[in-house]
């Protein structure tokens, strides 16, 4: 099992969706504590996980030696961030 870090404007971001998009999106973090890259891809240093319908893109890193997961940034397919960030 591996633990699951939430940097702070991470939990403010999905603190702010509706209860709909919430939910989804921790049902895929819960999901990184099982078997990490199972469900996310590589994006050089970082991994990127795809959330629903809601085109959300959450970036974690991985730790293996001490069995960690730091979800680092959350973002919109359609944003200017992700464009900037993740293409």
């Amino acid at each position: 099992m591996y633990k699951i870090l939430i940097a702070d404007s991470v939990e403010k971001y999905i603190d702010r969706l509706d209860i709909k998009e919430r939910t989804r999106i921790l049902k895929r973090l819960e999901m990184l504590s099982e078997k990490p890259k199972s469900v996310g891809e590589p994006r050089g240093r970082f991994w990127i996980l795809k959330v629903g319908s809601g085109g959300y893109r959450i970036s974690f890193r991985i730790i293996e030696e001490e069995n960690i997961v730091r979800v680092t940034a959350i973002e919109q397919r359609k944003s200017e961030r992700y464009n900037q960030f993740y293409q």
